[in-house]
């Protein structure tokens, strides 16, 4: 049976920067890279909350990639 060992995380957070000429959000992605693998939903979530009262504009979504090596 195949085992995952986790190798990394990433944090990303998309800001809503405005509409588009037809009315749709527009949306500025930042990307953090090397965050322990070991931080939990909430530390992350408390991260980016952190991060976003320093920016200029609100918080659209929240997202956490785990890059995982498969070991057979």
């Amino acid at each position: 049976m195949a085992k995952q060992i986790p190798v990394s995380s990433t944090l990303r957070i998309d800001f809503e920067t405005g509409l588009n000429d037809k009315g749709a959000l527009v949306f500025k992605r930042r990307t953090f890279s090397n965050i322990k693998v070991e931080a939990t939903a909430d530390q992350l979530f408390s991260t980016a909350e952190a991060i976003t009262s320093v920016q200029g504009y609100p918080m659209g979504e929240v997202t956490r990639v785990d890059m995982y090596s498969l070991i057979g």
